[in-house]
């Protein structure tokens, strides 16, 4: 997933501070985890859909721009930024989650009717790998790509011509959110996103 370019990290730099604190990663490919989290199945949801629920809150950690991500000699690399219309000939390659869920989708395709073909893949670097050989494209946070488009390996364009701009939240459970282990972790992930990743901007 994308979020492992900080996540990790910042799991690794919180763990000296709070050993007692088990951390583990599951990724919500095959089920909803905003429920799960108010079931406290989990503790901690990474979002860019802040949906109201009861009993939920959200930290907002940082901004970021969602790019489409093709080959460098793909057609659609000449143009400045990407219409809708221009994927509708086109292979989209995703995780593998419900289409309404992913923010290309949701605020960029759907609301102009637009539906291309699809293929998933639960790896960002495997999508990266297929766009990269012309197998179809892909819309990505631009932090997670930005390595492969400085190498030449694929390039980026906005979508639309302001391009689309998500904050990525985290979710937990109102009653944790004055825990001492939980705020250390919300300021931790702030921290380490804003050193690691280049291209955001502060939520």
């Amino acid at each position: 997933h994308s979020c492992f370019d900080w996540l990790m990290p910042a799991m690794e730099a919180y763990r000296p501070d709070w050993p007692d604190v088990e951390l583990d990663v599951t990724l919500a490919f095959h089920f909803e985890p905003l429920p799960a989290l108010a079931r406290g199945d989990l503790d901690l949801v990474v979002t860019s859909d802040p949906c109201p629920l009861p009993g939920i809150a959200y930290e907002a950690l940082f901004a970021f721009q969602g790019v489409l991500v093709m080959a460098p000699d793909h057609p659609l690399a000449g143009h400045r930024h990407i219409h809708p219309a221009d994927l509708a000939d086109q292979t989209l390659i995703t995780y593998p989650v419900a289409p309404e869920r992913l923010d290309v989708y949701r605020h960029f395709l759907i609301p102009a009717g637009v539906h291309p073909e699809r293929r998933t893949t639960e790896l960002t670097a495997m999508i990266v790998q297929l766009t990269a050989a012309g197998r179809g494209v892909a819309a990505l946070p631009h932090w997670a790509v930005q390595d492969a488009e400085q190498r030449g390996v694929i390039v980026t364009r906005p979508l639309g011509p302001e391009g689309i701009w998500r904050t990525l939240h985290l979710a937990l459970r109102a009653e944790q959110t004055d825990q001492p282990y939980m705020q250390a972790f919300v300021d931790t992930a702030r921290h380490v996103a804003r050193d690691r990743l280049s291209g955001i901007r502060p939520a």
